[in-house]
């Protein structure tokens, strides 16, 4: 089964939600998670991610810097974001932080999202 596994750079939990929240508002460009920068805006996801995300043929999961420990496929040393995508048991790095951190923009990701699964 393929599965896209997207791992932010940001903690879990509401508390955590709110500061970066804050934080994207007072100070954007020295916000560390591009990957939620782009795909999250101050009202919530944005509408062209979420429809993307529904329209995929494959499982979408979700995790954060404080679930690391628990991603065993992951190198301990790994900058974030990033995103990984498993084909059964097989994980592979399919954007890398220094990729993702160059989008501009929630389409250019799902451009470059398209672009790999194809």
């Amino acid at each position: 089964m393929r599965e896209l596994i997207f791992i932010y750079n940001a903690k879990s939990g509401i508390f955590n939600a709110l500061i970066d929240w804050g934080h994207k508002i007072i100070s954007p460009s020295t916000y560390e998670c591009h990957l939620c920068s782009i795909t999250y805006n101050n009202r919530g996801k944005e509408k062209i991610w979420g429809n993307y995300l529904k329209s995929l043929k494959i499982k979408s999961s979700f995790y954060y810097i404080d679930h690391l420990a628990d991603l065993e496929f992951v190198p301990k040393q790994i900058n974030l974001p990033c995103v990984y995508i498993k084909n059964d048991d097989n994980y592979q790095l399919m954007i890398d932080a220094d990729e993702l951190n160059s989008l501009k923009s929630v389409q250019d990701l799902i451009s470059r999202l398209n672009e790999k699964l194809n």
